[in-house]
């Protein structure tokens, strides 16, 4: 059943992979695991070495114990007018374990940008990253 769910998910991130992407995974215990993700036509490469994906898959499947986080920064073709920058999507979803299954729900744009733009040990405003689309 994790099988099932954890395909799920990956087919969300990876719908929101046009070209390249960061995930970022933070398991129940606070560990980080970190992929690269770059679509080639109609497949989404993760990582560069053969099996990152089933890698992937596993932290996972091992990795949320009650739960866990995920960030999506997805590159866009699109160029920032006023810095020439690359706009970056920003995506985050709360995953949950639910019996033998891992759920996920996504964060709102709304909450994406304050997580994002507050500090987190003091709670006061961070300086606005440029050039970022929050999703």
């Amino acid at each position: 059943m994790i099988q099932n769910s954890l395909s799920s998910l990956l087919f969300e991130l990876e719908s929101h992979c046009n070209s390249s992407a960061i995930v970022t995974f933070l398991d129940s215990d606070g560990e980080v695991f970190v992929v690269d993700l770059e679509r080639k036509k109609q497949k989404v490469i993760y990582g560069y070495q053969k099996g990152v994906r089933e890698l992937f898959m596993l932290r996972l499947s091992k990795g949320v114990k009650n739960q866990g986080s995920i960030i999506l920064r997805s590159f866009t073709d699109e160029v920032d007018e006023y810095t020439n920058l690359p706009i970056k999507e920003l995506r985050g979803y709360i995953l949950q374990k639910e019996d033998d299954r891992i759920e996920f729900t996504k964060i709102s744009a709304k909450m994406m940008f304050a997580c994002h733009n507050t500090d987190a040990e003091t709670g006061e405003p961070r300086s606005l990253e440029q050039s970022v689309r929050y999703c």
